[in-house]
């Protein structure tokens, strides 16, 4: 009798035991990052990551380290590991990734399971959703690059060809890439177009794969941001083997530094919430729950992103990685902050980040404050002697086409309404006038039978050159009229919108 009680006691253990855990199985196919040479089994080792590793036991917590290693006993490149998770995560939805060890993370978005009893066994996924085993190729790519715009003596600087070179730099950073020839310095070949440079890079990948690169002014001192260009890498896509690749003509996102500013400038920054959306998971934000919002930019004045950070709201502590922003009323928060005397002029960049009860739980609680934009894509502004030392930025979260910054205190000779650049256009533009005079400035958009588009300016302005970056992406192609109304001067110009 006792046997048989202790026997029915150590079943009722083990069913109890086994109810604390549910096994979910990770599968990833490894084989043809083999086939790249990107991954060796011999002597590296593929894991999985994400924000359910605290739950399944590991002891470092989430989204780091090398506590769930999938192995291949059979060697068919196809990678597996499964780990037990607690019977009260079941319903549960988790984010993860797999990483060849120690930091080779898939690109894209993070990959997602929902727990569910009594187990679970995720597909096979090919590592980065990489499946196709395509041709190695060799191309050509012809690069074109128009700095007309800060060429010469100019607003903003400017590149100048006796001491300054400008190169195309990347076509190897997605790991597709590998450079065997080309130059990589462009060069003006054609005197009656100076603004006009050209190289040509040849290289090896894979067809339809893609390779990212940007250009870059030298030397870096003389240009913000070290000459790189800002925003998003740009992308080339290989093709058949032996193929010329011709891109089009771009305008470098590159911009000559101004000399440092001789006086303190104070910058007083708004950002508008409305409408606003979490950028990870495109879900508005809830403006009566917003606990705080920061702001982090490319120097200590903006709150700086050199200085390392997790886009949370340890980075506030000093006000050296993100500054924060006071409440005015109308969904508006603001901060005056001042750049000090020295602080070399020029193109600066920053991005505004929102607290708010729940946001810590997206992108799986990693830099979950860097929710306005992806990397890359800022709001950007220009530092200069500003009349009166004051520059005012006016912002909505999440909108970044559009803006109006005045460039210049130099006060022209006359009104004048620039051709905008780039030219045709697609679909971001910039459109530059001067003011000799304080003005009433109206600047309007009109489609080609003469109907008013869009008011891209309807206030007073003081004296100087300013600049207004327009976007279309909802207008159709065709041709466009601007039109510059200031002091009873009436200029108009039109523009080519090619998509």
């Amino acid at each position: 009798m006792k046997k048989i009680i202790a026997t029915f006691f150590l079943l009722m253990f083990a069913t109890f035991t086994v109810a604390q855990n549910i096994p979910v199985t990770f599968r990833v196919d490894m084989g043809l990052q083999v086939w790249k040479g990107n991954f060796n089994p011999a002597t590296q080792q593929v894991v999985v990551r994400g924000n359910f590793q605290q739950a399944a036991g590991d002891p470092g917590g989430n989204w780091q380290g090398n506590f769930f290693v999938l192995s291949d006993p059979d060697g068919d490149t196809i990678f597996t590991r499964t780990v037990n998770m607690p019977a009260n995560t079941a319903g549960q939805t988790f984010e993860f990734k797999f990483v060849i060890a120690p930091d080779g993370w898939e690109s894209g978005n993070n990959r997602t399971f929902t727990v569910t009893a009594p187990s679970t066994v995720l597909p096979v996924y090919w590592f980065n959703n990489d499946s196709i085993y395509a041709q190695q190729v060799t191309n050509t790519f012809n690069f074109t690059a128009d700095i007309t715009g800060i060429l010469g003596v100019g607003v903003g600087g400017a590149f100048d060809p006796n001491q300054d070179s400008l190169l195309v730099m990347g076509m190897t950073w997605n790991g597709v890439g590998n450079v065997i020839g080309g130059n990589r310095r462009m060069v003006n070949v054609n005197p009656f177009n100076p603004g006009i440079y050209t190289t040509s890079l040849t290289v090896t990948g894979t067809q339809g794969a893609t390779e990212k690169f940007k250009f870059k002014a030298f030397p870096d001192a003389r240009f913000s941001n070290g000459g790189w260009e800002t925003g998003d890498d740009r992308t080339v896509q290989f093709g058949a083997n032996n193929a010329t690749i011709n891109l089009p003509t771009i305008v470098p996102r590159i911009t000559p530094l101004f000399p440092p500013i001789a006086n303190n400038v104070n910058v007083q920054i708004t950002v508008d919430m409305t409408g606003a959306r979490n950028r990870y998971n495109n879900q508005l934000i809830p403006l009566n729950q917003i606990q705080f919002v920061g702001i982090r930019g490319g120097a200590d004045f903006l709150g700086s992103w050199n200085a390392g950070g997790c886009w949370c709201p340890d980075d506030t502590v000093g006000g050296l990685r993100m500054k924060v922003l006071s409440p005015i009323g109308n969904n508006r928060y603001r901060i005056n902050t001042v750049a000090p005397a020295g602080t070399n002029g020029g193109l600066y960049e920053y991005k505004f980040g929102v607290k708010y009860p729940g946001a810590d739980t997206v992108n799986g609680g990693s830099n979950y404050m860097d929710n306005e934009g992806p990397f890359g894509v800022n709001h950007r502004f220009t530092l200069f002697n500003a009349p009166g030392g004051l520059i005012v930025l006016n912002n909505l979260f999440g909108d970044f086409t559009s803006s109006i910054d005045r460039i210049s205190d130099v006060i022209p000779a006359q009104f004048e309404l620039f051709q905008n650049y780039p030219n045709p256009f697609n679909p971001l533009t910039n459109i530059r006038y001067n003011l000799p005079k304080e003005s009433f400035v109206t600047l309007k958009i009109y489609n080609s039978l003469g109907q008013e588009i869009v008011t891209l300016v309807e206030d007073f302005q003081q004296p100087g050159s300013y600049e207004v970056k327009f976007a279309a992406p909802n207008l159709a192609s065709g041709m466009y009229f601007y039109k510059l109304e200031a002091d009873g001067v009436s200029l108009t110009k039109k523009m080519i919108l090619m998509k």
